[in-house]
């Protein structure tokens, strides 16, 4: 298995993930370029930590709120930013939206649109982390916050991926998170807007546990980019028309169970 494939060759690889076992999943998740560059950053920020440490602590402090960052900061973007309705509004952040959230939910089975890229995740994983490390207890605890955050993004990528994945988990814990975030894909999308875990859910009130404790969407798959909108805000639309037969097909391919 080639380890090192870069991002096109990636693409262009059939990743469906209705049709994918547990072992393709954890291939493409190890081939994936920006999961690569993750590695390489906790690795260096986790060095840099070590080398430079001054207070294991405030080091200990640093990782558990870097680590906490993500969960919160992902249920702002994904509730706020993600399900909202002004990107697909604007000419130049259509195209921005379609990709790392329109496409998601339109083809949830294609997972070269499932994981994050570097440009969306870095800036607030550096721009945040890093920061709040630093006022914890200088250079040792930014690196701290930055492995910590890092690890969670990886984490929860690799969760989210396998609540996509056609298997049945063992674990409760999986089975639970899977449940419910297909609940937010195929039920209702307003609700349920965290991965790996539900806390801020919870604490906000957009927490369901069965499919039954709400009434069904109807743009759950469209997050309310309906014909009426496209006809208003065309720029989805568009990009949508014009994408590969190749791509259409693969997409068609994965839709059918």
């Amino acid at each position: 298995m080639r380890l090192f494939i870069g991002y096109k060759a990636w693409k262009e690889e059939e990743y469906l993930l209705n049709r994918m076992t547990f072992d393709d999943l954890v291939k493409a998740y190890v081939t994936y370029p920006a999961i690569q560059v993750y590695a390489l950053i906790l690795l260096t920020a986790l060095i840099i930590g070590i080398v430079t440490i001054q207070s294991i602590p405030l080091f200990l402090l640093a990782f558990l709120v870097g680590a906490l960052i993500f969960p919160i900061a992902w249920y702002i973007t994904h509730r706020f930013i993600l399900h909202g309705s002004w990107m697909y509004k604007t000419p130049w952040l259509a195209g921005f939206w379609k990709r790392v959230h329109y496409d998601h939910h339109r083809y949830p089975n294609d997972l070269s649109v499932l994981f994050g890229g570097l440009h969306t995740t870095l800036p607030p994983i550096l721009l945040i982390a890093g920061p709040v490390g630093w006022l914890i207890g200088g250079l040792p605890c930014a690196a701290a916050a930055i492995v910590g955050t890092v690890m969670m993004t990886m984490y929860t990528e690799f969760l989210h991926a396998g609540e996509h994945l056609a298997f049945e988990p063992k674990s409760k814990f999986w089975k639970d998170i899977k449940k419910r975030h297909l609940a937010h894909h195929f039920h209702n999308e307003n609700g349920n807007y965290g991965i790996a875990e539900f806390f801020w859910d919870k604490s906000f009130g957009t927490f369901y546990a069965e499919s039954t404790d709400r009434e069904r969407s109807p743009t759950a798959r469209n997050l309310g980019y309906t014909d009426e909108m496209a006809q208003k805000y065309p720029w989805v639309k568009e990009l949508t028309d014009a994408e590969p037969g190749a791509r259409k097909a693969m997409r068609s391919r994965g839709a059918a169970s």
